[in-house]
């Protein structure tokens, strides 16, 4: 509608009036007209009634050509090789012919010219171009079913073959478009239903749940068929597991899994394996019982990543060395991972804190989505990217990246997600020492929200406003939010088994200057106990912070250095240096003031390279009052800019145009221009020149 009013102010409104009353019409194919009012149809085909019956025909022949060259539409009808045949178009301001191309004055005068038209009048116009087409066939496929008056399954075989072109090519939502179309014009029920699973589940992968929650309740209307029904019901359970309504996604994928365990494994891995994120999202201990005992069920074979996945959600910390090993198998056979294998592995690798290859397996997930261009997009995957990036210290790319999830879950209705990246916004601002702002942040991410089912957005929401009390060293407040990641038990658990548990370590920090070590020990304790000892590099040091910051003063070293000493902990570079921190100030405080310098500088450093600034000024009072002479830290030159303004200022000086910048971050170059003229004040700049100089670091590539 955007593209079609062209800065109409009237054709916006008129235009949204006339999709609301007839929404089955708002796009018939790639390069489908929209409906008019009688409003927008007078003012943009006013003078079309008095045209010759051939300028006419010609011009509807443009409309349903659509943005084709004058050549095709001469194969289509010889006539129009004639420039009479245009020239009454072109003096009623309707058109222009130039360098080979008939062009429309405005867009909305295509739509009008075809809704001018009768059916009968349409129809022989797609049937004349689909035979100047025949060489093309997907272009002309469209044209066959644009003129078929009903169910054609001829037009819809080659709409059918056209979507398998577009699959192959990455074009997910192109496929999805055409395989819907293919079922509307399929004669049979079985296949028509078949086409329209085909359907939804490329939508899936074009990162669409409303789409194909639409597609997939169409098929139980239309076959008894098992395994028609059974596919329907794994993708109305994705369409479901992106939202907050994580019982009822399930609801439909466990008995899919059950009912279809033997007669078809595969389908029963996929639908447990799709069940295992509102499963890990929910954090419900029957669901975790439901996928181990359904896993069951299903025949062992060769281990898919669906399967491991699964394994994951159910028993994250389970049998680590095994797991960790099949994940390493898997990645390195699968040489040609589809969509799904890199989303599935990138999970799985996130969730055994192996966060590099998690985040290069998402960005490969990412990369596939932004270089097929009608593949559409898919915010989970940039939202568990962004996570990723969060957690190993690229928090320029997690705000980038979190702030493209949340734009794409706001379009696709994604709750889980539209909630889940304002909360990682949030515990960013937080890091960066805007506690007022991470506390406005993640009030709105939950506003009206009710998080009880939800169970890691719960310790997540906690975790960003913990960050924020803690910036601003209110150890209580930081305290009474990060303890309420685990129950009040008399032995407390956690409240999400995977996400809350990273947390012991703040937990503890906060605790020792809240005078709340008892109650954080209890917590400790009967946490590490369900933990075992095969733990990763990052959770390892996790336990052993804890465990240093609240043991006895005699035997806290040996636990600061265990935190330290592996060198696989400095690929969490905020946590790491969170330990330093600690170390340093314990040190300091036993009058160790020579041996605190290290850990301490090595800290300040860290802090500064994130902009941690809250955490850089203790590190920096530490180190002076352990005799070292600091300057205070720098802040980022780019501190004062918005993730948006950051990456495009970044992609600016890489030397790419506005409409290069537009078009990687879906904008116009008009608001890439209006950006940049906010961005050039705030970094004291006048050219695009001066950019990458301004930044202090390379300009983003990617």
């Amino acid at each position: 509608m955007l593209d079609q009013a062209a800065g109409n102010p009237l054709a916006l409104v008129e235009l949204a009036r006339a999709v609301a009353r007839t929404p089955d019409r708002a796009v018939a194919g790639p390069d489908g007209t929209l409906p008019l009012t009688a409003r927008l149809e007078r003012l943009f085909a006013a003078g079309l009634p008095g045209l010759p019956d051939v300028t006419r025909r010609a011009l509807l022949t443009a409309a349903a050509a659509g943005p084709d060259r004058l050549p095709d539409l001469r194969r289509a009808l010889p006539e129009l090789d004639d420039p009479a045949v245009w020239q009454p178009a072109e003096r009623a301001g309707l058109i222009r012919v130039e360098a080979g191309h008939v062009r429309l004055r405005h867009p909305l005068v295509r739509s009008a010219v075809y809704q001018a038209a009768s059916f009968a009048e349409r129809r022989a116009v797609h049937l004349a171009l689909a035979d100047a087409l025949a060489r093309e066939p997907d272009r002309r496929a469209w044209h066959l079913a644009a003129a078929a008056p009903g169910p054609d399954e001829e037009a819809a075989g080659a709409l059918a073959e056209t979507a398998e072109r577009s699959r192959r090519r990455g074009g997910y939502a192109a496929a999805a478009t055409a395989l819907e179309r293919a079922a509307d014009l399929t004669p049979d029920a079985d296949r028509r239903a078949g086409r329209l699973v085909a359907a939804a589940t490329a939508a899936m992968f074009a990162g669409h749940p409303r789409w194909v929650g639409d597609l997939a309740l169409r098929v139980a209307t239309l076959t008894d068929d098992p395994a028609h029904l059974a596919e329907s019901s794994l993708l109305g359970g994705w369409s479901l597991a992106v939202t907050l309504r994580h019982e009822d996604s399930l609801a439909f994928l466990l008995p899919v899994a059950e009912r279809m365990a033997t007669a078809a494994p595969e389908l029963a891995m996929g639908a447990l394996s799709t069940g295992a994120t509102p499963a890990y999202n929910a954090g419900s201990p029957f669901h975790r019982a439901e996928l181990r005992r359904l896993a069951a069920l299903i025949p062992e074979g060769p281990l898919p990543p669906g399967r491991l996945w699964t394994r994951l959600v159910a028993d994250p910390f389970a049998d680590r060395d095994a797991t960790l090993a099949e994940l390493r198998r898997l990645t390195a056979e699968t040489s040609q991972p589809t969509l799904s294998d890199l989303v599935v592995l990138g999970a799985a690798a996130w969730i055994l804190d192996e966060t590099e290859l998690a985040v290069r397996l998402l960005g490969r997930a990412r990369d596939h989505h932004r270089h097929a261009a009608t593949a559409g997009a898919n915010c989970t995957v940039a939202q568990a990217l962004a996570l990723a990036h969060f957690e190993r210290g690229a928090w320029t790319a997690a705000a980038t990246a979190a702030e493209e999830a949340f734009a794409m879950a706001t379009e696709a209705g994604a709750d889980n997600v539209t909630v889940g990246a304002p909360i990682l916004q949030a515990a960013l601002r937080a890091v960066r020492g805007d506690s007022d702002g991470a506390r406005a942040r993640a009030a709105g991410a939950v506003h009206g929200v009710d998080l009880r089912g939800s169970r890691s957005l719960y310790v997540r929401h906690r975790q960003a406003l913990g960050l924020a009390a803690a910036a601003e060293a209110d150890h209580a407040t930081a305290y009474a939010h990060l303890r309420r990641s685990f129950t009040r038990d008399f032995h407390p658990v956690p409240v999400h088994h995977h996400t809350s548990v990273h947390q012991l370590a703040d937990l503890a920090a906060a605790a020792v200057r809240a005078g709340r070590a008892d109650d954080a020990r209890a917590v400790l304790g009967s946490t590490t106990a369900e933990l075992g000892s095969a733990r990763s590099a990052r959770l390892d040091a996790v336990v052993h912070r804890a465990t240093a910051l609240l043991a006895d003063p005699d035997e806290a070293e040996p636990h600061f250095r265990a935190a330290l000493d592996d060198p696989a902990g400095a690929r969490w570079p905020f946590e790491h240096a969170l330990t330093q921190l600690d170390f340093g100030e314990w040190l300091r405080r036993r009058r160790r003031a020579a041996e605190a310098r290290a850990p301490l500088t090595a800290a300040l450093d860290a802090f500064e390279r994130l902009d941690a600034r809250p955490w850089a000024d203790r590190a920096a009072a530490e180190l002076r009052a352990a005799g070292v002479a600091v300057t205070e830290p720098r802040a980022s030159e780019a501190a004062d800019l918005t993730p948006q303004e950051l990456r495009i200022a970044r992609l600016a000086a890489a030397g790419l145009t506005n409409r290069d910048i537009g078009a990687r971050l879906y904008l116009s170059p008009r608001t890439i221009g209006f950006h940049l003229h906010k961005i050039f004040p705030k970094l004291g700049v006048t050219a695009r020149a001066q950019l990458r100089d301004a930044l202090g670091d390379p300009p983003e590539q990617g």
